[in-house]
């Protein structure tokens, strides 16, 4: 693999993985901006985050892994 395949598949990654934050801040408040105060709520609005983050890093790690047997 190209240094410049690496580098996207790293972009891609960390990009998704901020996407995923951003819309996690904006889920852990309600619509008047507030933050939630009930852990049922706040454990809604995590619920896939971990899932999505560890697979961003797993395409980090599986790229540098082709990078390097390439």
């Amino acid at each position: 693999m190209e240094l410049s395949k690496l580098s996207w598949y790293y972009h891609h990654a960390c990009d998704a993985m901020h996407q995923v934050v951003d819309d996690l801040y904006e889920s852990l408040h309600n619509e008047d901006g507030g933050p939630l105060d009930k852990r049922s709520r706040v454990d809604e609005a995590m619920e896939g985050v971990k899932m999505a983050l560890l697979q961003e890093l797993d395409l980090i790690t599986s790229s540098a892994s082709e990078h390097e047997n390439s």
